[in-house]
């Protein structure tokens, strides 16, 4: 149910958008909700819960289809509603698994065949969002097009229930519609585990200085003030910097160290693409256990987040938890502890005192604190 926070209104030159309905105070949370329907992203279906989105490398498997994974029994039930008629796609296509967008458009598709009302006390129906069909090239309709017919294949026999979907919602124009609105799924340092669609979050407008954040915890997602935001002021967020692993490493790490050491005096860290390539690296180091060139990597990558993030941000906090972890690690305590402490300062705000990754920032802090006799 949507909290009295925040209503839809017609935002000049925008279109929709949400507003505030009271004054709301940097660090509370506006709203927060589950997805009207989610996946697991491809590179984490043998690694994440299929129902809480909790890593785990021994995570039990659906007898049937051998894809889905959960962490409990309780997980799997509460599942199975969603997973039901998907589990009979995902076997009959095996080994294959189609992409993320088909596989949430087709649990979007059978949510609405079974629950058409389900989302009547959001503020934006699906029916309502808008598919910019008219506004795209030949180029990506002829995408959407591919992406159609492995909706049909990956169906199979359910094909004929489609001429069951409400009015206007044919499967080319909910492809259109999922795809403009989803949004990832993040875990505590941002990696994108799954992508779901939040009916009345696709409301929200971006902006480069946006006065919330987005947060999310499992699959639900919250939105923070980070300053104060006035009654009738639109509730605006921005967009973060994905992080997107190569499964090749070290090949990843090569090309990445050849490329910041090749432009190192020609163009500055400040530069978006070097600021990815210093990510890429600092992950790819620290899949590889090499610790003081994750570091290196990350205390270059944090003189740039200041630039591109302004605090509180919650991308500038995950930075300075990994660099932290990493100072700890090797022993830099006081740096370890400046770290976390800016961390901590940011999440309260951010992420909120109850958060799970705001309780580990909290627990590092004490930890640096201990062993530097401060406790």
């Amino acid at each position: 149910m949507m909290t009295m926070n925040i209503e839809r209104f017609v935002s000049k030159g925008k279109g929709n958008g949400l507003r505030a309905l009271r004054e709301i105070k940097a660090g509370e949370a506006i709203h927060s909700c589950e997805p009207y329907s989610f996946c697991i992203a491809k590179d984490f279906l043998k690694t994440a819960c299929h129902s809480c989105l909790k890593r785990g490398e021994s995570l039990s498997r659906c007898s049937q289809c051998k894809t889905a994974r959960y962490c409990s029994v309780q997980c799997q039930k509460q599942a199975w509603p969603d997973h039901k008629r998907e589990c009979k796609c995902l076997k009959r296509l095996q080994p294959r698994i189609p992409t993320d967008s088909v596989r949430l458009l087709t649990r979007i598709i059978f949510k609405l065949l079974s629950q058409s009302e389900s989302d009547q006390e959001e503020l934006y129906s699906i029916a309502e969002h808008q598919s910019h069909l008219a506004d795209m090239s030949e180029e990506k309709k002829e995408g959407l097009g591919h992406l159609c017919t492995t909706l049909q294949v990956y169906l199979g026999e359910e094909n004929g229930d489609l001429s069951q979907l409400p009015p206007g919602l044919d499967p080319i124009s909910l492809l259109a519609r999922v795809t403009c609105n989803c949004f990832s799924i993040s875990d505590g340092e941002l990696q994108d585990v799954g992508v779901g669609l939040y009916l009345s979050m696709s409301l929200l407008n971006h902006d480069c200085q946006p006065n919330c954040v987005m947060i999310s915890e499992g699959k639900r997602l919250t939105l923070r003030a980070v300053r104060l935001i006035r009654p009738c002021e639109e509730v605006q967020y921005t967009y973060f910097l994905k992080r997107r692993l190569s499964s090749f490493l070290i090949e990843l790490l090569k090309e990445s160290q050849a490329l910041l050491h090749r432009y190192t005096d020609v163009v500055p860290d400040r530069n978006i693409y070097v600021l990815r390539l210093l990510d890429l690296s600092m992950d790819a180091c620290i899949s590889l256990d090499d610790y003081k060139t994750a570091l290196e990597y990350g205390n270059r990558a944090l003189e740039t987040y200041k630039l591109y993030y302004s605090d509180p941000h919650p991308s500038r906090a995950v930075e300075l938890l990994r660099v932290g972890k990493l100072q700890h690690y090797m022993g830099r305590l006081e740096e370890a502890q400046g770290s976390f402490t800016q961390a901590y300062d940011i999440m309260k705000v951010t992420h909120g005192t109850d958060h799970v990754l705001t309780n580990e920032v909290r627990r590092k802090l004490s930890e640096c604190q201990a062993e530097l006799g401060q406790v």
